[in-house]
C-alpha cells in the first residue's frame, strides 16, 4: 500500500515537473513579445479646413469646409469637425448639408455625416425650400447622392413627410425616396 502510493506521489511530482519545463521552456523560447503599435497619428491636419470642386467650366461645383480635419495615414481617410458641404447648382440654390463630425474616405469618393444632419436649399423662383434632417448620412459626391438608413424628415412649405431610411439624388429635378413607415402632411 504504502509503495503504491509512493509511486503515484512520484508519478504526479514527475508530470508537474515536466510541465514546468514546458512552460519555462515555452515562454523563454517560441513566444518573445513585441511591441505592436498602430500608428493613429495624423499625417497633416487643418484648422478652417477648406476644399472647393470645379467643373469642367471652371466653376466651383462643390465646397466642403471644416473647423478641423485631420488626415490619417493609410485607409484611415480625413476626420472632419462640424462640416459643412455646398453643391452648387446652375439655376437653382446650392445645397447646404451640415452635421456635427464628419469622415471623408481615403478615396475621397465617399463623405460620412455622422450625427444630427441637416439638409437645406433655399427657395427661389421656380424652387420651393427644401429643410432635411436625419442622422448619419453618406453622400456621394460624383453622383449628387445622399442616404440614410435612419429616420429623415423633409419640410418643404407647409408639407412634411418623415419615414425611415431615404435615398436623395440633389439634382435637377429633384428625387427623394422614404424607405420605410413613411408619414406625411400636406397642407393647402
Amino acid at each position: 500500500m504504502f509503495v503504491e502510493q509512493c509511486k503515484n506521489f512520484f508519478f504526479l511530482f514527475l508530470v508537474f515537473l515536466i510541465s514546468m519545463w514546458a512552460v519555462n521552456y515555452a515562454t523563454d523560447q517560441d513566444t518573445e513579445k513585441s511591441l505592436v503599435t498602430k500608428d493613429h497619428n495624423a499625417k497633416y491636419f487643418a484648422v478652417s479646413y477648406s476644399k472647393i470642386e470645379m467643373n469642367e467650366f471652371g466653376l466651383a461645383d462643390s465646397k466642403l469646409t471644416a473647423d478641423f480635419a485631420a488626415n490619417y495615414n493609410g485607409d484611415i481617410g480625413t476626420e472632419l469637425t462640424n462640416p459643412e458641404m455646398i453643391v452648387y447648382k446652375k439655376v437653382a440654390p446650392p445645397w447646404v448639408i451640415r452635421s456635427k463630425t464628419g469622415h471623408v474616405s481615403a478615396d475621397g469618393n465617399k463623405i460620412f455625416m455622422n450625427g444630427p444632419v441637416f439638409i437645406d436649399r433655399a427657395e427661389a423662383e421656380g424652387v420651393r425650400e427644401v429643410n432635411i434632417k436625419t442622422s448619419n448620412l453618406r453622400v456621394l459626391p460624383e453622383r449628387n447622392y445622399a442616404e440614410t438608413d435612419d429616420w429623415a424628415e423633409l419640410v418643404s412649405g407647409l408639407d412634411r413627410i418623415s419615414g425611415v431610411g431615404m435615398e436623395l439624388f440633389y439634382q435637377d429635378p429633384l428625387y427623394i425616396k422614404l424607405l420605410a413607415n413613411v408619414k406625411g402632411l400636406h397642407e393647402y
